[in-house]
C-alpha cells in the first residue's frame, strides 16, 4: 500500500502533501521535515533510490530521543514493530523536487520507481515542459493527475495517455460550465430584437453603453436598459 505521497523541492518547501492512512496534521509536518533531512543528506549520482525508514520517522518525533506515544504503541507487539520497519521511502529528484512515495512491503520498489517516472512524464504532458511552478499556481491538476493513478493507496492506473485523457476530458468539462454560463447571461434573445450586428452589445449600442457608463456610472447605464 502507498500510504503517502510528498513533493518538496530542495529547500524543503511542499508542493503535495497526500496522506492515504489516517496522520495528524503536527505528524505529517514531522514526516515531511524528517523525510526531507533524510533525502538532502544523500548523494544522488552514487546512493540509490531506496531509503528504509527509521523506526521513528512515523511516528510524532519528540526531539529530546524520548520515546513518543507511536513508538511506545509498538513495544509490546513484536509483529506490529516488524511491519514498520517494512516501510520504505522511495523517490526521485527531477530537476528543483523531489517526488516521494512511502509505501509498506506490499509494493514493488522497481513498480514505484516507474509510477514516479509516469506521474513526472503525465504532470509534462499536462503543462507541456513542467516545472515547479507549474505545480504551484496549477495545482488543482497536480492532484487531479495524483487521484487518477492513485486512490486510496491503491495503484489504479499507470496508462500516462489514459491518464492525461481524463484530465482533458475533465479541463474541458469544466470549461465548457464556466462559458456555458456567461453565454447564458449574455444571451441576446433576453433583450428582444438584436441588431443586424448579432448581439445587442455591438456597433452603435456598444458605443452608447459606454458613453452612458462614464457619464452616470452603472446605475445610469442600467437604467436605460
Amino acid at each position: 500500500m502507498i500510504h503517502s505521497v510528498l513533493i518538496f523541492n530542495k529547500n524543503g518547501q511542499p508542493r503535495l502533501v497526500k496522506f492515504y492512512t489516517p496522520v495528524d496534521v503536527v505528524k505529517q509536518q514531522l514526516l515531511l521535515k524528517q523525510v526531507y533531512d533524510l533525502i538532502s543528506r544523500r548523494i544522488v549520482d552514487e546512493q540509490s533510490s531506496f531509503l528504509v525508514t527509521p523506526p521513528d520517522l512515523l511516528g510524532a518525533g519528540s526531539s529530546g530521543g524520548s520515546k513518543n506515544e507511536y513508538q511506545a504503541s509498538f513495544e509490546d507487539d513484536d509483529y506490529e514493530d516488524e511491519e514498520q520497519d517494512t516501510i520504505q521511502i522511495i523517490y526521485k529528484n527531477f530537476a528543483t523536487l523531489y517526488f516521494v512515495f512511502i509505501v509498506d512491503e506490499q509494493e514493488s520498489e522497481l513498480s514505484i520507481l516507474d509510477l514516479i517516472q509516469t506521474f513526472v512524464e503525465c504532470l509534462d504532458m499536462c503543462f507541456r515542459d513542467v516545472c515547479e511552478l507549474d505545480l504551484v499556481f496549477g495545482w488543482q491538476t497536480l492532484q487531479s493527475v495524483l487521484e487518477e493513478m492513485v486512490q486510496g493507496g491503491i495503484v489504479i492506473e499507470t496508462d500516462k495517455y489514459e491518464i492525461v485523457k481524463a484530465i482533458d476530458l475533465l479541463n474541458s468539462s469544466t470549461t465548457s460550465k464556466s462559458v456555458g454560463g456567461l453565454a447564458s447571461f449574455f444571451d441576446p434573445s433576453q433583450y428582444g430584437n438584436s441588431s443586424s450586428t448579432g448581439t445587442m452589445l455591438s456597433g452603435s449600442n456598444l458605443s452608447n453603453a459606454f458613453s452612458m457608463f462614464a457619464s452616470g456610472g452603472f446605475s445610469n447605464w442600467a437604467g436605460h436598459q
